[in-house]
């Protein structure tokens, strides 16, 4: 399988997987470890393989045209991953503001109602 195959591959797997956290963030759950650990092993993947398509510029026409392709895909997965990072950081906010007001006593305010 040539480079730009496997970085198509490569891609689809990604966003498939920033599909699946994107499902479960908009259900207001936190992705489990397994799922972030396969995102940075895929991501780390995905640099490397970024380095070595930077010589696609020596490559013929069709393989141009593959190369704008997966440009297009990237973008979607850079864009998928932004709308992700800003759902699990209000997740985690609301969260977060629910256990402190949670943890919140009515005793004191009943003391001053009294």
């Amino acid at each position: 399988m040539d480079l730009l195959n496997r970085y198509q591959q490569l891609c689809e797997e990604i966003y498939l997987l920033l599909s699946q956290e994107n499902n479960l963030l908009k259900q207001e759950q936190v992705p489990d470890q397994n799922l972030l650990n396969t995102k940075r092993t895929l991501l780390s993947k995905l640099e490397f393989l970024t380095e070595q398509c930077k010589q696609v510029g020596q490559a013929g026409v069709e393989d141009k045209k593959q190369a704008q392709r997966l440009q297009q895909k990237l973008m979607k997965i850079f864009m998928l991953d932004r709308e992700n990072e800003k759902m699990l950081l209000t997740l985690q906010l609301k969260q977060d503001t629910h256990l402190s007001y949670g943890n919140v006593s009515a005793t004191p305010l009943q003391d001053l109602h009294d």
